[in-house]
């Protein structure tokens, strides 16, 4: 059957009584018609009230906040937030204990969800309990916690939850392989200790809803309608949920753009979303980008043509060619910043490595192996030395929740130590960095953290101290993991749902680049096949007014192929 689709603008009216599927690219003003919809719904559905409420789910705190700003008051009728966060508070949290029959919980130490790292007594003990004694043959413990954070919930072709492995990785540890049948343990031992995965979240919702079938209807009657943004990057687990909630009372409607389908590592399906429909539901698409020149969105054209998004400039807006650096990224950097002038420049990475380098002005660090190395070498005080300072690059950022969280998980193991030592510990800290920002660890450590707040241990002799000596605080601040969906130096994955009057996107150092393979979005793009195509096309598609790829390398007949292209200025340094 031919799905009839209508092509509309940020501002056309929706029908607030089906089903909808939108198409929308980048800059298309999906957050203008969203608020949209959801002011139209709470104006005229009599489904709504205090009690009874637009659910809205993204999948970024920027989205959140974005939207929240938009509707104003209006947000009194609707619940909005991610779509982890939606869940766990709707369904893990208040009913968790349904499956209390089945694993067991510390319900006590249960306060959310997060990114968890398995810690030296976690990883341990899964090894004991599974007897993968084995695997330590061929790796540390750290590389062993390293891939275990790795692991995700799929589905199997019957709906069945299990847990597997990301499509470039095959759970193989040198020579050997982590058996599959040995993750589930890892994860019990994980809710023994109150501590739940993001991924988690999606698993319980769904097995609960399975469990008892009133949970679904206490959805639909709290939520009579539920908008989802960013569809793209929904998950099977997520998709089979949203399904079931839809099957009758609430209307769904889901946004998206296969083009910027990025998240597959961390179990998003394209065909999701390309696939996906409903009974009765109504179809539409945006073609219109409301965000970028012209000279950029022939960029984007370039690399989405075999997905035919082919999009247009609604209000012409001309500007410069898109900027392709050839040259270091600091030098990259420094050109794209001396052009875009007073504008912020939004500069971005595949990996994190490069956008917190050129932040703290760091080379040649592996910041996989340094924090593990933090996080497991030297038990309590390296993860001390860790979350204090991811901490406090967090409060320089001025975002104190964040900052006082990480000082707690520092002193998690100080009984003595209070939340009022976190905000003193905290302003002592920020007061003297310009004093320790170069100073080695071992220092930073002695000078800063020993002799206070319970702190006993001072660093004083052996490899530890040898280890210590060598690295500096800058290098520990540009590895400690940050939710920097705030910052200006990020990486791809942390940008959408965000703009830029300029970008810098930094495709590759000179160690790594291969030209075939990583020019390969622009020499031959093949977005609807290939994830990292998508990945930079989401990062392109960040800029308004300038933009600036840099690679460090450039082939005379990948030269002449661009040139012929007439997209690029190509500027070497």
């Amino acid at each position: 059957m031919d799905i009839q689709i209508e092509e509309i603008t940020s501002n056309t009216f929706l029908p607030i009584d089906k089903h909808l599927k939108i198409s929308a690219g980048p800059g298309a003003g999906k957050t203008t018609l969203l608020a949209n919809h959801i002011q139209n719904i709470i104006r005229n559905s009599s489904k709504i009230s205090e009690l009874r409420k637009v659910g809205c789910i993204t999948y970024t705190n920027i989205a959140v906040e974005t939207l929240k700003k938009r509707l104003g008051i209006a947000t009194d009728y609707a619940e909005i937030g991610t779509i982890h966060n939606f869940f766990f508070k709707h369904i893990v949290k208040p009913y968790l204990w349904i499956l209390s029959d089945e694993y067991v919980f510390d319900f006590e130490r249960i306060s959310g969800h997060d990114d968890i790292v398995p810690t030296y007594s976690v990883v341990q003990e899964w090894i004991t309990s599974t007897k993968s004694g084995y695997l330590t043959n061929a790796s540390s413990l750290s590389e062993i916690s390293g891939r275990l954070q790795k692991i995700l919930w799929k589905l199997d072709d019957k709906g069945v939850p299990y847990l597997g492995f990301p499509n470039l990785w095959q759970g193989k540890i040198g020579k050997y392989f982590i058996k599959k049948e040995s993750l589930f343990e890892y994860k019990k031992i994980c809710w023994a200790k109150g501590l739940i995965h993001h991924d988690d979240v999606m698993f319980f919702s769904l097995k609960i809803i399975e469990k008892n079938k009133r949970i679904v209807d206490i959805i639909r009657a709290k939520f009579p309608y539920i908008m989802i943004d960013e569809f793209q990057d929904t998950s099977l687990i997520q998709s089979k949920i949203i399904k079931k909630i839809a099957e009758r009372e609430t209307i769904v409607g889901v946004i998206g753009d296969e083009c910027q389908s990025i998240y597959k590592f961390a179990g998003a399906e394209v065909d999701e979303f390309i696939d996906f429909n409903l009974k009765g539901a109504k179809h539409f698409k945006i073609r219109g980008n409301n965000r970028s020149t012209t000279e950029i969105i022939n960029v984007l054209n370039h690399i989405s043509r075999d997905a035919k998004l082919n999009q247009f400039s609604p209000k012409k807006i001309r500007g410069d060619k898109p900027s392709l650096i050839v040259g270091s990224m600091q030098s990259a950097f420094q050109h794209a910043k001396s052009i875009a002038g007073e504008d912020p420049l939004l500069t971005l990475a595949y990996r994190k490595d490069d956008p917190s380098k050129l932040k703290h002005g760091v080379d040649n660090l592996n910041n996989e192996d340094l924090k593990l190395s933090l996080l497991f070498d030297d038990g309590d005080r390296g993860r001390k030395i860790y979350f204090v300072i991811q901490s406090v690059e967090y409060a320089k950022d001025g975002r104190i929740q964040d900052a006082m969280k990480s000082m707690s998980k520092a002193y998690r193991k100080d009984k003595k130590f209070e939340d009022c030592d976190s905000l003193k510990n905290l302003q002592s800290l920020l007061s003297s960095y310009p004093n320790y920002e170069n100073l080695s660890i071992t220092d930073f450590y002695n000078t800063y953290i020993f002799g206070k707040f319970y702190t006993k241990q001072k660093i004083s002799r052996g490899k530890m101290r040898d280890f210590y000596s060598e690295i500096v605080y800058k290098d520990i601040a540009s590895i400690v993991d940050l939710d920097d969906t705030g910052s200006l130096f990020r990486t791809i994955h942390k940008s959408k749902g965000d703009e830029e009057e300029s970008v810098l996107l930094i495709i590759e150092n000179s160690d790594n680049f291969n030209e075939d393979k990583d020019l390969k979005f622009i020499l031959s793009p093949s977005i609807k096949e290939n994830e990292d195509h998508r990945v930079y096309f989401v990062a392109l598609s960040r800029a308004k007014k300038k933009l600036f790829i840099n690679i460090p390398s450039l082939s005379e007949q990948s030269k002449q192929r661009i040139d012929s292209m007439n997209l690029f200025k190509i500027v070497y340094l």
